[in-house]
């Protein structure tokens, strides 16, 4: 069975911003003025873009999946 919409895009937000991070702990270590570009031209956007799917996902959930989730739990 296929995973919802909102759970997918919430894996590919998780998975985006641990990439990021783990970009960002690369470039702490390497000490070289390449370093902070790529701190700034990978990780940051790679971080933003996880956070924003994140946001995206939340918001554009359909108000009556979220009403059947919490029915269902109800009863």
């Amino acid at each position: 069975m296929p995973a919802p919409t909102i759970e997918r895009r919430i894996r590919w937000s998780g998975i985006l911003i641990a990439v990021g991070l783990i970009t960002q702990l690369i470039t702490l270590i390497w000490v070289h003025p390449l370093a902070f570009m790529a701190f700034l031209m990978i990780s940051c956007p790679l971080m933003a873009i996880g956070i924003l799917l994140y946001l995206y996902s939340l918001v554009t959930t359909p108000s009556s999946a979220v009403d059947r989730r919490s029915n269902s739990t109800d009863a």
